[in-house]
């Protein structure tokens, strides 16, 4: 244990001394000698005291004597330039008085070993003060650390101030000042201990009920509860109010209600932990490293989209959601769509934020490299909101994957700091600019209507969204520069992506990777596929193919109607690719849309059922026209017609009858067809027919039938 001067000491239970605080003044080894100084509040003149210093030590280990701390007066810690004159000047001539006293090192040791040393009388009566004047000093100097500062003028305390005064009758306070000379100021009271009481009582029952009340407002329902009996009779006698005026209400309660306490009992609990506490650190001081925590939260976007298919018809506000490492700032995953916040949107998020960028940002147009956003991958920990994460689904498919889930508590939006402000950042940045923003405030009247120029759709504002994220992860943040050193040594910038990236290189995170199909197996929707002769179905319209090595065979046995089903894995905002378990003691594997359903490429599976409900509506609603009844009856008709013209024929003998000869009544039917249908004048200019007819019956006479095979001979 070191024996310092100026040091504290808390001395308990040692014989021969006052328990209490010390100040350690001087040290004489040759003469093993402490000397100590009691610190006491008050103006009590003490002498120091002398310790053995080997006893001092043993006293140390046994804990009967512990280092403290003593702290100085506030008006001693300044510089000279702040102390008035007439303070410098007293305490100079002080310090003038007792300067030879404590230049000399043996002084303290001479005042504690010699109860009857002259030396203080001496030198009290040299510089012409009294010695209690000396005393008063010293005792100064030895209390605040044995600095010339001790001996300021202590006024601290002068005046009584934040004591409380006994009133007397004598009005307190300004008077009300008026300009019109005849008109007399009306009388008004002091404020007694009773009015003080009720003030406090009346701000408990109606200043601090969980809600924001003006004062005004709280001193009138004050004197209509409390003060009834006054106003009253002032009424009645039209006289002069005698109550408190709300100046001195006022001023009584500002300093009889802690400001504290008025803050907090005037909103609820979740609002003051979330925008008035104090703040006892950063938001980073439990993630030491990238991925030991992602935030997810989901808002909805203050812009208006359109649809796809027609421009004029307004959808409403998207809803997005971001995935934020809070340590490095990077957002490493967005999922735009027009669903609510839910599971079914939320797992479509930690699928973009655990794998490959690439693909995703080709989708919209977007052609990067994966060091451009290298974000693919799991964390230790994801902190979410309770809405759509706690359930047993996220609790089953999630936590596996992740590890560990934390749940932040209802009206703590505080504690997901990170990726509400990266909400901000976008609506400032990209969402507030656009066609269709309602800038995130409620429609005033007289302002445009936002849903009247919203022209965006909904894969527009998604590519913005994709590069205002770029821009994002490369724009320089402060408060990077100060968490790691590594790019300082690197000589970086302080950019999420640079503070990503170096972290990754150094091995200095807490992140890990898995099998894109393995996260799409955990996170995605369970369906189900058929295998057919054209592929793997997955409803009426949409066929899939794939590379495995008997994907072929498995049609060939499917065409001979032996199809079966598959499990699958669905990406509700692709459908350009499905994962599918092909085997049942296989995992996933990717299939692709073949060629013929390309019309369903990179659609959204909300689009992939609005066809199929549009095509159950269009067959519901396909009724037979006016058109269709005429064709009906002029069938009929005809069919009736031939009946009747068939049934005035000549009765045949025999039912062969009617079909024998039926070759040559053809061949006649189409040479009477050929000739009527030939123009008058054709027929006198084309003699050579008749030439004709007669050559082709001779050539019919001259063909000779052979004898016909039985069928069922096989010989």
């Amino acid at each position: 244990m070191q024996v310092e001067i100026n040091s504290i000491w808390k001395l308990t239970d040692v014989d021969g001394y006052e328990d209490g605080l010390y100040r350690l003044l001087a040290c004489y080894p040759d003469y093993t000698t402490v000397v100590l100084f009691q610190l006491v509040e008050g103006s009590k003149l003490l002498r120091p005291v002398a310790i053995d210093l080997p006893f001092f030590l043993r006293q140390t280990e046994k804990g009967a004597i512990s280092p403290e701390k003593y702290p100085k007066p506030h008006f001693q810690l300044v510089d000279d330039e702040s102390i008035s004159e007439s303070h410098r000047q007293k305490r100079d001539e002080r310090v003038r008085q007792i300067k030879d006293l404590i230049a000399d090192p043996r002084f303290l040791f001479t005042l504690v070993t010699d109860s009857r040393s002259k030396v203080l009388a001496e030198h009290a009566k040299k510089q012409g003060v009294y010695v209690q004047a000396l005393y008063r000093s010293l005792n100064l100097y030895w209390k605040y650390g044995q600095e010339y500062n001790a001996l300021l003028p202590a006024y601290k305390n002068s005046g009584g101030a934040g004591k409380a005064r006994v009133a007397g009758q004598v009005k307190r306070g300004a008077p009300i000042k008026l300009s019109t000379p005849s008109i007399a100021a009306p009388p008004s009271v002091n404020t007694s201990e009773r009015d003080k009481a009720i003030f406090l009582k009346a701000m408990t029952r109606f200043g601090m009920k969980g809600k924001k009340v003006t004062f005004r407002k709280v001193y009138d329902q004050m004197l209509k509860e409390f003060y009834s009996k006054e106003l009253i009779e002032a009424d009645v006698e039209d006289g002069t109010t005698m109550v408190p005026q709300y100046r001195a209400f006022l001023y009584w309660v500002k300093r009889l209600v802690p400001r504290q306490e008025l803050i907090r009992k005037q909103t609820s609990l979740g609002d003051f932990e979330r925008n008035h506490r104090g703040l006892r650190g950063a938001v980073t001081d439990h993630t030491a490293l990238p991925g030991s925590c992602f935030e997810l939260d989901a808002t909805v976007l203050d812009v208006h989209v359109v649809s796809e298919f027609r421009r004029n018809h307004v959808l409403g506000r998207p809803t997005v959601y971001c995935v934020v490492d809070k340590e490095s700032r990077m957002i490493v995953g967005i999922h735009v769509s027009m669903e609510y916040a839910s599971w079914r949107a939320g797992r479509q998020t930690l699928v973009n934020a655990f794998t490959s960028k690439k693909e995703y940002c080709a989708r919209y147009g977007i052609h990067i490299e994966d060091s451009e956003w290298p974000c693919r991958h799991i964390p230790q920990r994801l902190l979410c909101d309770r809405g759509e994460f706690i359930c047993k689904d996220a609790e089953d498919l999630a936590v596996p994957l992740i590890g560990h889930l934390s749940i932040a508590p209802p009206y703590r939006a505080e504690l997901k700091g990170i990726v509400e402000h990266r909400f901000n950042i976008l609506n400032e940045d990209l969402i507030h600019d656009l066609m269709g923003t309602t800038r995130g405030r409620h429609y005033i009247r007289g302002d445009k209507d936002p849903r009247m120029e919203a022209v965006l759709t909904l894969d527009e504002v998604n590519t913005m969204l994709i590069d205002a994220v770029l821009e994002h992860n490369s724009k320089v943040f402060d408060s990077l520069a100060g968490q790691s050193g590594l790019l300082i040594e690197a000589g970086l910038s302080p950019t999420p992506i640079n503070y990503w990236d170096i972290h990754l290189q150094k091995l200095r995170h807490a992140l890990s990777r898995a099998d894109e199909a393995t996260i799409r197996a955990r996170l995605l929707p369970v369906d189900w596929v058929s295998m057919t002769s054209k592929g793997i179905r997955l409803n009426d319209d949409m066929y899939y193919e794939s590379d495995h090595p008997d994907f072929e065979d498995w049609k060939v046995i499917a065409r001979s109607g032996s199809s079966w089903r598959l499990e699958a894995r669905l990406d509700q905002d692709n459908s350009s690719s499905i994962y599918v378990r092909l085997k049942p003691d296989e995992g996933f594997s990717r299939c692709w849309l073949r060629k013929a359903s390309r019309t369903f490429d990179e659609r959204h599976q909300a689009d992939i059922l609005f066809f199929e409900d549009w095509k159950k509506l269009e067959k519901h609603g396909a009724m037979p026209t006016a058109k269709s009844v005429e064709r009906h009856q002029r069938r009929k008709e005809i069919t009736q017609n031939a009946q009747k013209e068939a049934a005035k024929a000549t009765p045949l003998k025999s039912k062969s009858e009617k079909t024998k000869g039926m070759k040559e009544r053809r061949k006649q039917a189409i040479l009477d067809a050929r000739v009527s249908g030939e123009k008058p004048e054709e027929q006198h200019t084309s003699p050579q027919m008749s030439v004709l007819d007669e050559r082709n019956e001779e050539r019919r006479k001259e063909v000779v039938s052979l004898l016909k095979r039985k069928r069922g001979n096989k010989k």
